[in-house]
């Protein structure tokens, strides 16, 4: 796929995004809430994205309760570590190893927000051990792009907010909010992490302090 094709991709990404981002959104952050089929499905999961053992850089492996992250440069290694110990793999801060599509509507979003945002993908099959329940230091716009993943969340995990992401779907999960996950079948995810750290050049506003 070359740069014209990335470039009309991200265009496409950031329109059905915002549209979905921006009612739920504040100058204190984001509001929870799960919209299915924000984006259209069939071209959500026609995306192209890097696997696992195409990347760059290294690829996390989350075990357990999120005690543990492994990280791996070499494919090899992260192939056999995997069969070994099977775990969610996570490619993080993809937005500074290419220039595809996903980098530049990460771009366009932190212009958007006047916010650092990041982005990684998560891949997982029903036996990964996850992050376990926990919560996240930044907003988090997670699309949904194959298979589906269930989600848990809220304090009490007996009462807990219970929602299945599946592709088109957008799930705005804001920051500190606690939250866990199983998959069903397999999974692979977009997470857009908006951090609270403003981009250079434009001040935190008085309410806010930056990361």
């Amino acid at each position: 796929m070359d740069a014209t094709q990335h470039r009309k991709l991200a265009g496409e990404a950031l329109a059905q995004l915002s549209a979905a981002l921006l009612p739920h959104w504040q100058p204190t952050g984001m509001r929870f809430a799960h919209l299915p089929s924000a984006l259209d499905a069939q071209w959500t999961a026609a995306l192209p994205l890097p696997r696992a053992d195409e990347v760059a850089g290294p690829v996390t492996l989350i075990d357990g309760d999120g005690a543990d992250f492994q990280r791996e440069a070499d494919a090899d290694t992260l192939a056999r570590e995997y069969a070994a110990r099977p775990r969610t793999r996570v490619m993080e801060s993809l937005h500074t190893q290419s220039d595809g599509w996903h980098a530049l509507t990460t771009l366009h979003l932190s212009r958007m927000l006047r916010r650092r945002v990041s982005c990684s993908i998560f891949e997982s099959l029903p036996q990964d051990r996850t992050a376990g329940r926990h919560y996240d230091d930044w907003d988090g716009l997670i699309v949904q792009v194959r298979g589906a993943k269930d989600w848990r969340i809220g304090p009490d995990p007996d009462q807990a907010n219970r929602v299945t992401t599946r592709p088109g779907d957008v799930l705005l999960l804001p920051r500190g909010v606690l939250h866990d996950v199983t998959t069903p079948q397999h999974s692979v995810h977009v997470l857009l992490a908006i951090t609270e750290r403003p981009l250079e050049g434009h001040p935190t506003p008085p309410h806010q302090s930056a990361a």
